[in-house]
């Protein structure tokens, strides 16, 4: 059983490995060149609109990475052993 102490520092690991996830999703994508590839493909979109769906792509890449990180943690750890 894990005690609330530990409940709360895994919570903030995780929360912690999502926030380094998104942030470099965030600062690393080629944002000009994907509204240019996307404008291109589609026609006319607003800025709005696009900073809607780039911060939608952002957050839920991060999400699924993060997921998929904490699922492979987690497998490792149980393989191991360990608590």
């Amino acid at each position: 059983m894990m005690t609330p102490a530990k409940q709360a520092g895994l919570w903030l690991a995780q929360f912690l490995s999502f926030f380094i996830i998104f942030a470099a999703f965030y600062l690393l994508l080629p944002e000009v060149y994907l509204f240019e590839l996307f404008s291109n493909s589609i026609g006319f979109i607003t800025e709005a609109d696009w900073n809607d769906l780039f911060m939608f792509t952002a957050l839920g890449l991060s999400v699924l990475i993060n997921a998929l990180l904490i699922l492979v943690v987690g497998t490792l750890k149980q393989k191991r052993g360990g608590r």
